[in-house]
This record gives C-alpha cells, sequence and structure tokens, in this order.
C-alpha cells in the first residue's frame, strides 16, 4: 500500500483520478465532479491531491480546495469494493498534517445530496451541515439577450489591482489578503479572466471566468451594495454570457449558495438551471485531531 500526495497532476495521474471518479459516480448514482484545479489555493505549497494505492491501483482519494487560509474544502473517492477498510482514515490522517502545517483552523466536507455513503462518513465525524450550493448549467435555448445595456464590462489589469480588490472587499467582505490573492491569481492566470463592471467611470462590480477545460465557470460575481436591485448584476452576467457566446463558449456554469435566493433567481431567468446540488458539512481541524487521537 502507498501513499502518494501532489501539488498537482500530471497527465497520467489525472487519468487515473478521473477513471475513479466516473466509477464512483457511475456506482452512487451521483451527478457532480470533484474540483482538480488547485491554482486558486492561497497558498501554492500546499500538496491537493492525496491518493491512496494498492498493488499499484488507485483505489482512494482526496482532493483539496484552499482558497483562503480559513478553510479547506474536502472531497473523496474509494473505490466500492473497497470501502469500509479505512482507506479514506489513513488519507484523512495525512491531509490533516498538511493543514496543521499551513495553521487552516477548520475542514469543510463537500458532499453531493444523494449520496448515502458521504452522509454515513460525514455522520461517523460528527461534522455540522454548513450550507448547501448549488452547481448550475447554462441552456442557451432558455437565453435572451438584453442587446443594450447600461454599464460596461471591462477586462481588468493588474495595475487595476488595487480597485478591484477595494471593491471585492465592499462585496464580499473578508480579508484584505485572502481577496488580494484570489485577485492577482486570477490576474495571473493564462485561463481565467477578471471583469470589472463600470458605470460612469465608477467601478461597481466584479466578475471572472474560468476558461480552462470544455467547461467555462463564472465565479466571484457580485456588486457593491448601493447598486443591487437595480438590474445591473443582470446586465453583467448577461455581459459576461454574450462575450462567451462570441467566443463559441456556450457550455457555461455557475455555483450559488442555496440560501442566496436573489442570485439564484437572477441565474435562472438568465438560462441556468440547477445540475446538481453539494452539501457542505464543518469541523474544526482540532476536533478532527482528537477524534483520531492525532
Amino acid at each position: 500500500m502507498t501513499i502518494k500526495a501532489f501539488h498537482s497532476l500530471s497527465e497520467e495521474v489525472l487519468n487515473e483520478v478521473i477513471s475513479l471518479e466516473s466509477i464512483c459516480i457511475e456506482y452512487d448514482n451521483l451527478a457532480g465532479s470533484i474540483f482538480l484545479d488547485p491554482s486558486l489555493n492561497f497558498n501554492q505549497d500546499i500538496k491537493s491531491f492525496f491518493l491512496f494505492y494498492k498493488e499499484g491501483k488507485l483505489i482512494s482519494m482526496i482532493t483539496l480546495f484552499i482558497p483562503t487560509e480559513q478553510e479547506a474544502e474536502i472531497s473523496a473517492y474509494t473505490l466500492p469494493k473497497f470501502r469500509g477498510n479505512g482507506y479514506f482514515k489513513i488519507l484523512l490522517i495525512n491531509v490533516l498534517e498538511e493543514l496543521r502545517t499551513f495553521n487552516i483552523p477548520d475542514v469543510l466536507f463537500v458532499c453531493e445530496s444523494p449520496s448515502i455513503v458521504g452522509k454515513k462518513v460525514l455522520a461517523t465525524l460528527n461534522a455540522e451541515y454548513d450550507h448547501t450550493e448549488y452547481f448550475m448549467r447554462f441552456d442557451q435555448a432558455r437565453y435572451v439577450t438584453k442587446g443594450r445595456y447600461r454599464i460596461s464590462k471591462l477586462n481588468a489589469e493588474l495595475k487595476d489591482l488595487e480597485k478591484t480588490i477595494e471593491t471585492s472587499l465592499r462585496i464580499f467582505e473578508g480579508s484584505y489578503e485572502d481577496a488580494k490573492g484570489l485577485i492577482k491569481r486570477c490576474l495571473e492566470s493564462p485561463n481565467r479572466e477578471q471583469y470589472l463592471a463600470v458605470l460612469n467611470n465608477q467601478m461597481i462590480g466584479i466578475g471572472s471566468v474560468n476558461l480552462e477545460g470544455e467547461d467555462v465557470s463564472i465565479f466571484g460575481l457580485g456588486l457593491i451594495p448601493e447598486y443591487r436591485g437595480k438590474g445591473y448584476g443582470k446586465e453583467l452576467l448577461s455581459l459576461i454570457i454574450d462575450n462567451l457566446l462570441q467566443r463559441g463558449r456556450a457550455d457555461i456554469t455557475i455555483e450559488v449558495n442555496s440560501d442566496n435566493t436573489n442570485a439564484l433567481r437572477l441565474y435562472q431567468i438568465s438560462g441556468f438551471h440547477i445540475q446538481v446540488a453539494y452539501e457542505y458539512y464543518r469541523k474544526k481541524l482540532s476536533t478532527l485531531y482528537d477524534l483520531f487521537s492525532i
């Protein structure tokens, strides 16, 4: 038995991971897919993939998404015939050691709503439900472009970094360092674009897209409080969608917290439908250590 940990995945290992994931998704009748891009992690020195091999075959894995230093999102799969043998626990202990090295206090376990096996594991860990996020997919047949807009969508550059951070903090709150890290990594990435919503020469909102892969994901979309409820959010989303369609990118996704009813309604009237519901369960790193007597 061998445990391997990686910062990023080679093509060969990526294919192994995707194969394991596909088997588990089919067996458990799931619909989602784990996030395999570590480039948005707040610290690129963190290992994001923990893989368990038996006789040279990948049988269990844990992946990490750590956009801020406050929490790490954990997703996991184990091949059906190898479940119940403690392989996930062995991997998780290795993950906890990695997270402790970087002083990350909280863990968020990601579980598709229909996953019976996942819910059982979370009950064993005594993890507390935190929130649900909807993964939504764009349906071009349901989309009608507005055509004329009051705002402009501009591509941000590094010279816009401080103004973009300031706008982000007014929209999402959080810490300056977390906002700076996320936006800077987006600006420096060849596969991401950071947008600014501008009205009368004033920045009123931001949004981003990840162009890597077949799907384009929209994320970090928001307006500063005084401009909400006036239709500008729909305009910004429409401008982004219009641009993507012009570039031949119609496979578009977006995620939203299920409690954010205003954003959910906006996405639905803009042509998106819910494809997967992900439930998030929180646990303090320290209590997991106590649970495993590490």
